[in-house]
């Protein structure tokens, strides 16, 4: 599979509004082009550059001599997604000029370490024997930290333009709910799709 193959691939999942480009997004909102917004950035790209290298690396074998761990990591998964939504939905603290208080950079960590894309691109994007050698692992993840990177910052500086565009009557905890509101519905997908994949396989 050409790389340039894998680039629109990985961009077209990581353009899908999702818990972390929501995240972002609420950062690019509360604190704009900022250090901290380049700090969650970075947090995303680590979060993704581990878990697509563990599933990678552990799926065969998970899948074949310990199909309930997968499971049960999915589940976990979707759980910690639910959890991130009530967190924002019950958020009341706002900043001084009522924009919503900024997630922070562990709890971006973990929900992109939780996200279900990273499962999608160890096993639908990376091309057959990515993990198996380390020029074309690193091929792989190098091309997936050009996409990344440019990705999570565009999120950013969508929330940092509609931030200052935005009314105040839509402003603060109304934008944690809508990304509330998001996260919880693709935690909802998440878990439909596990107990269809489990149910019918």
């Amino acid at each position: 599979m050409a790389m340039y193959y894998v680039a629109i691939a990985m961009l077209t999942v990581l353009l899908v509004p999702g818990p972390t480009n929501s995240l972002l997004l609420q950062s690019g909102i509360s604190r704009g082009l900022s250090l901290y917004s380049l700090k969650l950035v970075a947090a995303e790209w680590a979060a993704y550059v581990i878990q697509i290298s563990a599933w990678g690396l552990s799926i065969d074998a998970l899948i074949e001599h310990y199909g309930w761990v997968v499971v049960t990591t999915k589940v976990l998964a979707v759980m910690f997604l639910f959890y991130i939504s009530l967190k924002l939905w019950f958020s009341i603290h706002q900043d001084p000029d009522g924009k919503p208080s900024p997630i922070s950079v562990s709890a971006l960590f973990l929900a992109t370490l939780n996200n279900p894309k990273g499962l999608f691109f160890a096993t639908l994007v990376a091309p057959a024997g990515t993990f198996l050698h380390v020029e074309s692992y690193l091929s792989f993840m190098t091309v997936f930290s050009l996409v990344v990177l440019p990705v999570g910052m565009t999120w950013v500086a969508l929330g940092a333009v509609f931030g200052r565009k935005l009314p105040s009557i839509i402003s603060g905890n109304r934008v944690n709910r809508l990304v509330s509101l998001v996260i919880g519905l693709f935690a909802i997908i998440a878990l439909y799709n596990v107990a269809a994949t489990t149910m019918f396989t």
